[in-house]
């Protein structure tokens, strides 16, 4: 399920021309390495959008968005997309620790 550029432009009502279609498109893979990157240094976009399809495509269309009407994000990022960040975050943590999990709470230090 992944993000296309016409998907996003007629979401939000953007006239489809070429230019404006590279646009869009450029600020979804720019959107897509910002979003994994702010949630796993051990995945990559690919994995991130297999394995939680809903929320990587909901994180790279909030942030695309943003970036599509305030290219500098003036205003920092959008509320939404930090709550789907933290989600994001919180479910691949979650799922590492099951995957790494010995069946005991202790938690080591280095």
């Amino acid at each position: 399920m992944a993000v296309t550029a016409s998907e996003l432009m007629d979401e939000l009502h953007i006239d489809v021309d070429e230019v404006e279609t590279k646009t869009v498109q450029g600020l979804i893979d720019s959107a897509k390495e910002i979003v994994t990157h702010s949630v796993t240094d051990d995945l990559t976009a690919e994995q991130l959008e297999a394995k939680y399809p809903t929320l990587f495509d909901l994180a790279t269309k909030n942030l695309a968005t943003s970036m599509y009407y305030d290219r500098e994000l003036t205003d920092g990022t959008s509320k939404g997309f930090q709550m789907v960040i933290v989600h994001l975050s919180t479910k691949i943590a979650i799922d590492e620790k099951k995957g790494r999990d010995d069946g005991s709470d202790e938690i080591q230090t280095v």
